[in-house]
């Protein structure tokens, strides 16, 4: 049997979370990197009013996370989970990276989306490399791909 569909409200409360998320995310970015160009970003995230649009900008925010000095990166990511809980989107990830090592393919642009994403979040990490390489393999080979 299908899932249900998610009721209206709260399709708008996930909007508004994903929104104040993101601009949690700006916000520091701001702080740390002062430029026009986050002002910028602020307006598309204010005009953005679809989910699946607030999801992608904040998986390209969570990636970008990666780029911040990882005491930075460690400071935003409790704020993050004291004001929000859990990150679904980056719990998504991590279980469709799982799926698709286990496999050894990736098998859609769904999953490729998420393995980049996940690769970003760790692209930073000295004692990860390993596995970003074996990740960047797996998006190699799926952009090979006929």
């Amino acid at each position: 049997m299908a899932a249900s569909p998610r009721a209206p409200g709260d399709r708008n409360t996930e909007k508004a979370e994903l929104r104040d998320r993101a601009l949690l995310i700006l916000a520091r970015f701001e702080r740390e990197e002062p430029s026009p160009v986050w002002a910028e970003l602020r307006n598309v995230i204010a005009r953005t009013t679809t989910l699946s649009g607030l999801r992608s900008i904040v998986r390209d925010l969570r990636g970008t996370m990666g780029a911040m000095p990882a005491a930075t990166r460690l400071a935003l990511e409790q704020d993050l989970a004291r004001r929000f809980g859990p990150d679904a989107g980056a719990a998504k990830d991590a279980a469709v990276v799982n799926k698709v090592r286990r496999r050894g393919r990736i098998d859609s642009e769904r999953e490729y989306r998420s393995v980049q994403a996940y690769a970003d979040t760790i692209a930073s990490e000295p004692s990860r490399q390993d596995e970003f390489v074996a990740l960047g393999a797996l998006l190699d080979e799926y952009m090979a791909a006929p």
